[in-house]
């Protein structure tokens, strides 16, 4: 499993890398819309839609709000950033205190349609918002900072993990490999921020947005482990070998975008 997890990470990521960096802002939106769209019809299978027909009709809705809903680049959505982060707010606190409620309840279909769709536009949105307004570097660097955070959980819980993070929904995350991402992430951003010359106030800022970032990100794996759970799935889909689906390796960052984008938005911080 993870020979074939690091062999589809060393195809994908210089791709993805080359895709941030030499890619127009058009283009790069395009590209994450149909990184959307595919995570879309993995959400589709999950919220209970298990033939086509309907499946690409929720992917159909996902392009529609994309491609021909507001001009979200003209800032028509202010407030959108701020709604977000308070989804993930709520979703972190009912994960701690009513976990055992959130996987016995009896979800309707549209509602987890619902949910999707705004968690899926909301991240499309704000990662073109990231790359439209603070440049191809702030992406990359979003995107380093949930794998590095990633890896340093996998190999943290490995090593020193004995408790569990939320046993319930995922039992393999633990609080130690939590701890190990975070520290990750708060020396990755103080060594960019001195790298870009950023001054030391600026430094902490941006180190604590990271790791807000990464704690917004576990949150976005739970969300996803949560609905993996409820429909009775291990992963959803099997697109990326050793990895799952495409929504199994984005999840992380769907949640992370929003912190990330609010907090160098309120700092005016730029890579």
């Amino acid at each position: 499993m993870l020979r074939n997890r690091v062999i589809t990470a060393l195809v994908l990521a210089p791709l993805i890398i080359v895709a941030i960096l030499f890619l127009p802002a058009f283009w790069f939106a395009v590209v994450w819309g149909a990184v959307v769209a595919v995570a879309s019809w993995e959400w589709a299978d999950l919220a209970g839609l298990s033939t086509p027909v309907p499946r690409l009709l929720f992917v159909a809705a996902c392009g529609a709000f994309m491609f021909t809903g507001p001009q979200w680049g003209d800032f028509a959505l202010d407030w959108l950033p701020w709604v977000v982060v308070a989804w993930w707010f709520v979703f972190s606190i009912l994960v701690r205190r009513i976990p055992d409620k959130l996987l016995a309840w009896n979800y309707p279909t549209a509602l987890k349609l619902g949910i999707g769709l705004f968690v899926l536009i909301a991240s499309w949105i704000l990662l073109v918002w990231v790359r439209a307004n603070f440049g191809t570097m702030q992406v990359l660097y979003l995107l380093l900072l949930v794998w590095l955070a990633d890896v340093a959980a996998y190999f943290a819980g490995k090593r020193f993990g004995l408790t569990k993070l939320s046993p319930e929904i995922s039992p393999g995350k633990t609080v130690e490999g939590l701890y190990g991402a975070l520290v990750a992430a708060a020396l990755f951003a103080v060594a960019v921020g001195f790298y870009k010359g950023l001054n030391p106030v600026l430094i902490a800022d941006f180190a604590l947005i990271s790791v807000l970032a990464v704690v917004v990100s576990v949150i976005g794996d739970l969300f996803e482990s949560l609905a993996k759970r409820v429909r009775g799935v291990k992963d959803s889909g099997s697109l990326l070998p050793g990895h799952g689906g495409v929504l199994d390796r984005i999840d992380s960052l769907l949640a992370a975008v929003s912190v990330f984008y609010l907090g160098s938005f309120l700092r005016e911080i730029f890579l």
